[in-house]
């Protein structure tokens, strides 16, 4: 016992001794004077600074070196004001260098956040500091201070302020807003590359000026050349602290890794002790100015104009409704089509799709059963013939009239083929003529007289699969407007389905990436243009949000266009053996994709970013493939793919951009570019043979031997110029191929989509040279129509290429382009991309709904296929 209390008073008087072996040194120190002291271990300084009356008011910066020392034993340099107290060291890390010295501002007095009255001694002076400085290194640390006050700490407003900031002297200044401002736009530029981090922090103590420091209660950014902010004085109401932070390397800006540096030659050269010392000269020269943000009054403005000059269409669309009525002019646009003599004096048919009353059941199409499933009412035979496959017509002389006697609105015609002879007044019964998978019957296009099937007869058979030389429509518009009609629809049906469980999830998840931005504060999560990004509420980038108010007015007023066309044919029926068959519901499937393009595009500029790109994309591919298959169905409505198989490719051309968005690289670009080629020459033969061509083995022998059955004087194809557009698209296609293979871009989803907007646009340009070809000749307001687009669509796609934002690059690069508002001080590029683009799309879908207006009057037998 007496042994552990000698032992315990000996540890007492040597902590003492140790205790008093410690020497203070207390000094007053004056400011923008540099100083040098040598500290060791058992000496503690106590630097103290007082500033003027003058000069208190302003906060100070403390710039501390050091020659040496070690990261485990370092030099602590603490701080003591009335704003609080804090410690640095030295040396210190930032990312992998170790740096030997750093400035450092400190808090005005005003800063502290709780209660700066003196406790019961004499009150500090204004701006008066303190430094304690400790070194836990055996070895002595010679160190050099400088304190200077920092006289430029307010910014001015509206007006530029060139600034240096470097490793390891940040750059702070401090911001109040003024008594009639709510907010204030924060501008950065600089001629340099070199990385930094521009952050924002509320008025407060201590000021973060090291990367490690920052929290999420402050706004921050990546910066090369440009950065751009809205702060609100809601969010900061004593202001703010304007922060610029220089990082060690530009990863955070570039993506690329460090070069790694030569220590071995290092220590070499310099020695071991110098080996991980590194103090590399890296400084960014900015010019910063907070400049007015848009008034309200400003915002009311460019949303009604914008609002106003799409509603100006509406205005159009009636103003054209109302001249129609006008003689005068009615005569340049009323249709020239073969209405329907629904009834004669005796009650008989007398036009196309009209039975009279006096017709037996058996005269009807089979009604399908309450048992009939979704499926089967899609079907080529459902709600169409009775299921025997036969059909008991009573034959009247009016039922003989020719086909091919001269068109007239009261021509009757014939439900019989002119290749059945039929005795007036008789009931006559014959077989349905058979019909491939696809719906076409070509067994009447073999008759001599061609003028039911609308082809030529092919002559001694040698035609592949049985295909007639030359198609008409007639051969592939069989099907009653009925079916064709329940068909069409089945598209508006599907899409709106796919749109509601696409479109919902996709809302959730881009508000959840904005709320985390909002909460983490980190600016890089989303891509906006922050030389015009104006907020609203919580949206950050309120512009490029109702910038889209154009696809969904338009897409809106097309649909309307649609319901006003559709109830005057069934006002005045057309007769069914004239003019191309209508699809409304497809044209409305695209009026409804124009629709949902807004929401999605909307969403997607919330937060704008890499992985939710996709969504913004989406419906453009749907509204890319919904035009092709309308071209195509024009004049092939029997033929034409099923709404399921449609949405079912759109879903491959979903998942190929989710893999895009996910990674991309060689493995994935090598799959896609396979299924890319092999699928559209698949699609090439059936295309090129009606329907007919399938990957079967019946398929491939009847294939083969008409290659062999080819004479040796050549090939000659069944049909040119379907042959020339598929190799030319093909090629095009191919092309689009081996780009993207040996490119590789990071930007897929933009791939995927001018892979299938050229395509588009290539079958339109098909589709109207092929017209003018065969003598079609579009009405002038068809012309009115195309001009118009392409007038839209220039500007929109320079607009769109020029860009404001780039998602497939970092952030701080993104920036790079960023611009100011180009009009009404609200609106950049890529929101005049979304206006055009609206109107162009528009304008187009008018294109595709009057360009074959001219045909109405023209027997199907003559309207050639292409």
């Amino acid at each position: 016992m007496f042994i552990i209390c000698v032992w315990l008073i000996l540890i007492a008087v040597g902590g003492v001794c140790s205790v008093e072996n410690v020497t203070v040194i207390r000094e007053r120190l004056e400011f923008e004077v540099q100083y040098t002291y040598i500290v060791q271990y058992n000496t503690e300084y106590v630097f103290e600074f007082v500033p003027n009356a003058e000069d208190g008011k302003w906060p100070s910066r403390v710039w501390v070196s050091a020659d040496s020392g070690d990261t485990s034993r370092p030099l602590l340099v603490t701080y003591r004001q009335i704003a609080g107290a804090g410690t640095w060291q030295l040396p210190y890390h930032t990312g992998d260098q170790l740096q030997y010295e750093f400035e450092r501002t400190l808090c005005p007095d005003d800063s502290a956040q709780g209660n700066t009255t003196y406790c019961g001694g004499e009150r500090e002076a204004r701006g008066e500091f303190a430094l304690h400085m400790v070194s836990a290194c055996a070895a002595p640390v010679t160190v050099r201070l400088r304190a200077r006050i920092i006289r430029d700490w307010v910014l001015p407003f509206d007006t530029p302020v060139a600034i240096t900031a470097s490793l390891t002297s940040p750059w702070v200044n401090h911001f109040r807003f003024l008594e009639d401002q709510k907010s204030v736009r924060l501008h950065l530029e600089s001629e340099d590359d070199v990385c930094a981090f521009i952050a924002i922090q509320n008025y407060s103590c201590p000021i973060y000026e090291m990367v490690t420091d920052l929290v999420d209660s402050t706004l921050r950014m990546t910066m090369q050349r440009s950065g751009a902010v809205q702060i609100s004085r809601s969010k900061y109401p004593l202001g703010f602290y304007a922060i610029v932070i220089i990082l060690d390397n530009d990863k955070e800006c570039t993506g690329d890794e460090p070069a790694l540096d030569d220590w071995l030659w290092q220590v070499a050269i310099g020695g071991s002790e110098n080996q991980g010392r590194i103090t590399p000269s890296r400084e960014k020269q900015l010019t910063i100015a907070l400049r007015p943000s848009l008034s309200r009054t400003q915002y009311i403005i460019a949303s009604v104009v914008s609002f106003v000059v799409f509603f100006g269409f509406y205005i159009a669309f009636g103003v054209f409704v109302l001249l129609q009525r006008w003689p005068a002019f009615a005569k340049y646009v009323r249709p020239k089509a073969v209405l329907v003599n629904k009834s004669t004096e005796n009650g008989e048919s007398q036009g196309d799709g009209i039975y009279s009353d006096a017709e037996t059941p058996a005269h009807r199409r089979a009604r399908r059963g309450s048992d009939a499933t979704f499926d089967s009412s899609d079907d080529s035979h459902s709600d169409e013939e009775l299921p025997t496959g036969t059909t008991t017509v009573s034959a009247t002389p009016a039922h003989l009239a020719s086909p091919a006697s001269p068109a007239s609105p009261a021509e009757p015609r014939s439900p019989v083929s002119p290749g059945y002879p039929v005795t007036p007044g008789a009931a006559v019964t014959f077989s349905a003529p058979p019909e491939t998978d696809n719906g076409v019957s070509l067994e009447n296009d073999r008759q001599p007289n061609n003028e039911q099937g609308g082809a030529v007869d092919a002559g001694d058979g040698s035609t592949p699969f049985g295909l007639p030389s030359q198609l008409r429509l007639a051969a592939l518009s069989r099907r009653r407007a009925r079916v064709l009609e329940a068909r069409s629809d089945r598209y508006l049906q599907t899409l709106i389905i796919v749109a509601i469980f696409y479109a919902l999830p996709v809302v959730q998840f881009v508000f959840a990436y904005q709320m985390f931005m909002n909460q983490s504060g980190m600016l890089d999560v989303c891509y906006y243009n922050f030389l015009c990004a104006h907020p609203a509420g919580d949206l950050n980038d309120f512009n490029h949000v109702f910038s889209n108010i154009g696809y969904l007015l338009l897409g809106a007023l097309f649909i309307l266009q649609l319901y006003r066309r559709k109830q005057r044919r069934k006002q005045l029926p057309r007769d069914e053996e004239y003019g191309i068959p209508a699809h409304y519901g497809l044209l409305a499937s695209l009026g409804v994709s124009l629709m949902v393009v807004a929401l999605l595009s909307a969403t997607y500029h919330v937060c704008p970013n890499r992985l939710n790109f996709q969504f913004d994309t989406a419906f453009m591919y749907v509204m890319s493939v919904l035009a092709m298959v309308k071209i195509y169905q024009a004049r092939h409505p029997d033929v034409n793919a099923r709404a399921h198989s449609t949405f079912g490719v759109l879903a491959v051309f979903i998942a190929f951009g989710v893999g895009g968005v996910l990674g991309g690289g060689p493995f994935f670009w090598a799959v896609f570019t396979v299924v890319h080629v092999f699928t559209f020459l698949l699609l090439s033969l059936r295309i090129y043979y009606i329907g007919q061509f399938r990957m079967e083995t019946k398929t491939l022998q009847i294939a083969a031997r008409e290659l062999r059955s080819v004479p040796k004087s050549g090939i000659r194809p069944l049909y040119t110029a379907r042959l020339v557009m598929l190799l030319i698209a093909n090629a095009v296609n191919w092309a689009f191929a081996l780009y993207g293979l040996l490119i590789q871009s990071t930007n897929f989803a933009s791939h995927l989509l001018n892979l299938l907007l050229c395509n588009t646009l290539m079958y339109m340009l098909f589709y109207l040279v092929m017209k003018i070809m065969h003598g079609e000749r579009p009405r002038w307001y068809v012309w009115c129509f195309l001009v118009s687009a392409l007038a839209a669509w220039a500007p929109a796609l320079y607009f769109f290429t020029s860009g404001s934002s780039s998602w497939s690059s970092m952030p701080a690069q993104s920036r790079h382009l960023n611009h100011e508002c180009l009009v009404l001080q609200f609106y950049d590029s890529h929101d005049l991309w979304h206006m055009l683009s609206a109107v162009a799309l528009y304008l187009s879908f008018n294109t595709l709904l009057t360009w074959d207006d001219g045909l109405a009057a023209v027997k199907r037998t003559e309207i050639a296929v292409f």
